[in-house]
């Protein structure tokens, strides 16, 4: 990798070239940083190399170098700024989203400790109190949404974060229905709207093919999550004292996530407000900017904040209407509905179910570990191989038909069988490969539009969310305890999901081969102008392929 000072000298070169043809000689023309002939280089004075990232307009410079065909960067400090944004954004994300999941988990495990019992819930008051949770997350994405693009991911998700963390330790108060639902709603408002906004926040830092590996660090963080907290709960629960287990659990977890909350307001990257984090320099910040839009150009205005009463606000309004109807989303955001019904019913009632088949509540937190285990690394492994070969539907089918395979177990095996065999059924289902980050991959493809992809997010994840809320009504009390009802539905949404991936992956070839049809019958001057005039087409153009 070439040394940050070769490229200020040259830049020096250039700017006095262009002041005074003599120059040339001064700084020896014929040499260009480009070439790797470092000895060509004296050097610049110590305090000029030190002011030289403040002084140099980065962005400016690494544009001029790419519109003239010119490579701006090296491979090699490409690679190294790459590997610290890693070390330096996604290990906080995924703390981030630790905190999120460790509230998520907390109901659960409070039952293992006859939560439900001592504050008098019953299991249909618990399912109305999850529905109402995930009624308020629904409502509130949009909205959140709105807000990150306003002030910022890393302003507006800090501030949700610590809001749901203080409420999760009010929790320890509940004695009545009344005040269980309310909680719920507030933790559900204040969740709703994270994940889109973080995917979105990530998608202004990375390439489309380096984010279904990224994201999936993220539902492994989640997964991962479902370990610790089970062994937090396992710890918490047995705690001696003036409270029950269950509230030692709601509020210690609460005061850990609180302080990641708080943090996160210092410790969030940003590429626009270096006062709240200082993490790349000038340099490495245009970097990050230009590789990301030379990528995806619609990514070009991204990180830009929309003010109340602009006409940038109009304009997101109208990509709302437009985003809810887009035809070539609008089938992912159907997917996201079916696809993760299944999974989401088994995780949302294992806790319950385990209890049912009569293992005790130590070792019912202790069974969640294997699942999560098995779920982080087939996740990673599916989505390393999508980004690695570019191709998203067909590891969002074989994940679909994994989870398929044991549902249909779970519903014909004898009511007599072992528990053991259950409880090995319901971790198969829960330890597929989670293709919720493929998903959010595929819709960041193929908006090919800032206000778009901001927006599809949001409603992809409201889409999950309902599909979430019919998971939490799925299992009734009357069809307790191996639910052969419930299974039977949610047997049918797998072979939807799996007809829906085909239809999506067919749908999106025929139309790639009527835009190259189409775009091949026009003469290089109609292209020309047709590139100039649609650029507000998104994903239309004719020129842009649907990634499949």
């Amino acid at each position: 990798m070439l040394d940050q000072s070769l490229y200020e000298e040259e830049l020096l070169r250039r700017r006095m070239r262009d002041m005074n043809d003599d120059a040339e000689e001064f700084l020896n023309p014929t040499t260009s940083l480009l070439g790797d002939e470092k000895e060509f280089y004296g050097s610049l004075a110590e305090e000029s190399v030190q002011n030289s990232d403040i002084e140099v307009d980065h962005d400016v410079e690494i544009e001029k170098l790419t519109s003239e065909g010119r490579p701006a960067w090296d491979p090699e400090e490409e690679e190294v700024i790459l590997r610290k944004l890693d070390c330096r954004l996604m290990i906080w994300v995924c703390i981030m989203f630790f905190s999120l999941q460790l509230v998520r988990n907390n109901l659960q495990n409070a039952i293992s400790a006859d939560f439900l019992i001592d504050a008098n819930i019953s299991q249909n008051t618990y399912n109305l109190g999850q529905t109402v949770s995930l009624i308020f997350f629904v409502l509130c994405e949009i909205p959140s949404q709105s807000c990150v693009r306003l002030l910022g991911a890393e302003i507006w998700l800090p501030i949700v974060m610590t809001l749901w963390a203080v409420i999760s330790m009010f929790q320890i108060f509940i004695r009545e229905s009344t005040f269980f639902l309310l909680s719920r709603a507030i933790i559900g408002a204040c969740q709703g709207g994270f994940v889109p906004g973080m995917t979105f926040y990530l998608s202004s830092f990375y390439k489309s093919n380096e984010l279904s590996m990224r994201y999936s660090w993220i539902w492994a963080t989640q997964s991962g999550t479902s370990v610790i907290s089970a062994l937090l709960a396992s710890g918490f629960i047995q705690m001696a004292g003036p409270l029950r287990g269950w509230q030692w659990l709601f509020l210690l977890e609460g005061v850990i996530t609180t302080v990641i909350g708080v943090s996160s307001f210092f410790l969030m990257p940003s590429l626009q407000h270096k006062v709240v984090s200082r993490v790349f320099t000038a340099r490495e910040t245009a970097i990050l900017k230009a590789r990301v839009v030379h990528d995806d150009p619609s990514k070009r205005n991204q990180q830009e904040r929309v003010k109340f009463g602009s006409g940038s606000l109009l304009k997101s309004m109208k990509a709302m209407i437009q985003t809810l109807g887009d035809r070539f989303l609008l089938p992912i955001f159907v997917l996201g509905f079916v696809a993760f019904v299944p999974s989401q019913t088994a995780s949302y009632y294992l806790t319950i179910t385990l209890r049912q088949l009569g293992f005790t509540g130590i070792v019912t937190n202790l069974l969640t570990i294997p699942y999560a285990i098995i779920n982080v690394i087939m996740t990673i492994g599916f989505c390393k191989l999508s980004d690695k070969y570019g191709v998203k539907w067909i590891f969002c089918l074989l994940s679909a038909i994994w989870v398929f395979t044991p549902q249909l177990l779970l519903e014909f095996i004898p009511d007599e069988s072992s528990r053991w065999l259950r409880f090995a059924l319901i971790t198969l289902i829960l330890g597929y490969p989670f293709y919720h980050p493929i998903l959010f991959s595929w819709i960041s493809s193929n908006a090919n539009n800032t206000d778009r992809r901001s927006l599809a997010f949001g409603i992809y994840s409201m889409s999950v969310q309902c599909g979430n809320i019919f998971a939490a009504n799925v299992y009734r009390e009357n069809d307790a305890p191996y639910y052969h009802r419930g299974n039977g539905i949610l047997i049918g949404f797998n072979v939807l999901s799996m007809i829906l991936i085909l239809a999506i992956r067919q749908y999106y070839v025929v139309e790639n081969r009527r835009r190259d049809k189409l775009w091949d019958q026009l003469d290089e001057k109609e292209k020309q102008e047709y590139i100039e005039l649609s650029s507000d087409l998104g994903n239309r153009q004719l020129y842009f392929k649907l990634k499949v």
